[in-house]
């Protein structure tokens, strides 16, 4: 036997059997590896929980941080505003807005902007009077819903694309989806009178029924059991 045979053929093991095992120690064997592999699924699944829950704490976190990027672009166009311009840019954004809130869930909404100069800058401040209840806007709160938040950021885009002259087709995803859907066929008339009032063409996804109907033409994709896509006119 040369030298790379003693390295490529170890001397052959022996494992030995389980004749000296008793039946008693062949069960507690048994039940101790059903422990061990409970424990290990218990544990993959605690893993999957976590990283979904993960993967939901990150979709809220763009959702809110794109909520938030919206109040950004108001206060950016002020910024860019005269004093006098300021103002009525102000009281415009604010009736929109309040519109907006009234026509999807009734009541008394307003909608208020707090203007301030923080070094020769204006700082706005956004609130939500809601029948007498004042709310200052920080933050989306999709633990509470968010569907108002909603709603005032789909107006905030409508109003600053207006004014700051913006052309072309209006794209829209998935608006509303925070809203309840006992308020869907609201949003859908919103959108509508806001597109027949400004002729602003609209081009929507939604898995929502109520905001499809809207549309002039609507087009279902569905997907065949082939995997590919299917599109249909409703």
């Amino acid at each position: 036997m040369g030298l790379m045979d003693f390295f490529i053929r170890p001397e052959p093991v022996s494992y030995g059997t389980a004749k000296g095992l008793n039946t008693l120690q062949i069960n507690r064997i048994a039940a101790d590896l059903r422990t061990a592999r409970d424990k290990v699924n218990n544990q993959m699944a605690k893993r999957e929980l976590l990283e979904k829950q993960r993967e939901a704490a990150v979709k809220v976190k763009t959702e809110a941080e794109e909520q938030l990027g919206v109040f950004g672009m108001v206060q950016i166009l002020l910024q860019k505003t005269s004093d006098y311009a300021r103002q009525q840019v102000k009281v415009r954004i604010e009736d929109i807005v309040s519109e907006a809130l009234n026509v999807v869930f009734g009541g008394n909404h307003k909608f208020m902007i707090d203007l301030t100069l923080r070094g020769n800058q204006p700082i706005a401040e956004y609130y939500l009077n809601d029948d007498s209840v004042i709310t200052k806007l920080e933050k989306p709160d999709y633990d509470r819903g968010g569907g108002k938040i909603d709603i005032i950021a789909l107006a905030l885009r409508l109003a600053v694309g207006e004014m700051e002259g913006v052309d072309g087709p209006l794209f829209l995803d998935e608006v509303g989806k925070h809203v309840s859907k006992e308020y869907a066929p609201s949003v859908a008339y919103f959108l509508k009178e806001y597109s027949a009032t400004f002729g602003r063409q609209i081009i929507l996804i939604t898995h929502n029924a109520d905001l499809a109907e809207i549309g002039e033409v609507s087009l279902a994709v569905k997907r065949s059991q082939s995997g590919e896509s299917e599109v249909s006119v409703l």
